[in-house]
């Protein structure tokens, strides 16, 4: 989720995470790969329902992991800010199996999921609307920083829908004053409290 960035008032942290916000020379997303079963069932999924286009198919004959002859074909569909969701699929359905990273199951989110940014809950509103015309499971939460439903591709991955909550900037903010001091405490004690107050019951299907 990209994040508005205020600048800081205050000393300190602040100036310290100013200062490596500065100096981050990493970029904005290229793009996310992942396996497809059914590239059809992929294209239909992202480009007919969510609304992304397909922006470019490669034919690829050379692995360059194994530096042998192959054949697969590498997908992008594009998203509002120009980055992408890439999928490969081997013509060998074995190769596809094999090399997956799910054995295309449903993931479990804590092992692997993606979240994409939607402006407003009207969005996510839509989106469930949209999914639920075409039988797809959709569960929602509220994380306090942000708000988002979650449901599963033709390939078993988990696609996270998120917009900003009009107290994000706040909550993110100050979230970055205390982010290292807060991460050490709980890899220190066993037994630290939530400092997410705001988050909401849990998953609850949409």
């Amino acid at each position: 989720m990209s994040i508005e960035r205020e600048p800081s008032r205050s000393t300190g942290a602040d100036e310290n995470l100013d200062r490596k916000r500065r100096e981050n020379r990493v970029g904005a997303l290229h793009h996310h790969a992942f396996h497809a079963r059914d590239m059809e069932a992929t294209r239909h999924f992202y480009e007919d329902i969510l609304g992304m286009p397909l922006i470019g198919t490669w034919v690829e004959r050379m692995n360059p992991v194994t530096g042998k002859p192959d054949n697969y074909v590498h997908t992008f569909f594009e998203m509002t800010d120009g980055s992408c969701l890439a999928f490969f699929q081997f013509k060998s359905d074995e190769t596809s199996y094999d090399t997956s990273l799910n054995k295309f199951e449903n993931s479990n989110p804590f092992a692997h999921h993606i979240a994409l940014t939607v402006e407003g809950k009207g969005e996510i509103e839509r989106f469930k609307k949209r999914l639920a015309e075409h039988d797809v499971p959709v569960f929602e939460t509220d994380h306090g920083y942000c708000y988002s439903i979650y449901f599963h591709d033709p390939n078993g991955m988990q696609v996270e829908l998120t917009t900003r909550v009009p107290q994000t900037a706040e909550m993110m903010k100050d979230a970055g004053k205390t982010a290292h001091q807060t991460l050490a405490l709980w890899l220190a004690e066993e037994d630290v409290a939530t400092n997410n107050t705001k988050r909401g019951a849990g998953w609850v299907k949409a």
